[in-house]
């Protein structure tokens, strides 16, 4: 049996349904559970934990890394250097989102680059 979001194999015990389609796990918790960079409590809460020393994740540090090495970098860029998938990927801009520790800019056709929270934008 094959997911209808992603493509991969799976068996058919492990197979959910969801808004008409068969999904794998990965898929059906993702389409649960979307990464919500806005989010205002979560914001909250984060900005609360990181008055400690922040406990960031290797993806996140590695994002992190990038950003600081490169400048404002395209999602694409940033999945490129870390090794980590777009769904993965913006998980973890959403959590560094709310700790307020990077953002993102729009940039012209619509395209977005992510830099640190509080760098100057170079383009605005």
């Amino acid at each position: 049996m094959q997911c209808q979001r992603c493509q991969c194999e799976m068996d058919p015990d492990e197979a959910r349904e969801h808004a008409g389609l068969t999904l794998c796990e990965d898929c059906y918790m993702e389409a649960l559970s979307p990464a919500r960079t806005c989010d205002p409590w979560a914001t909250y809460t984060a900005r609360r934990l990181t008055e400690q020393e922040p406990t960031l994740n290797p993806a996140q540090q590695a994002i992190l890394d990038c950003i600081d090495r490169e400048g404002p970098v395209s999602p694409e860029r940033l999945s490129e250097a870390t090794g980590l998938d777009q769904v993965a990927l913006q998980r973890e801009i959403a959590a560094l989102r709310h700790m307020e520790l990077v953002r993102g800019a729009p940039r012209p056709g619509g395209k977005r680059v992510i830099l640190r929270f509080d760098a100057v934008d170079p383009a605005s």
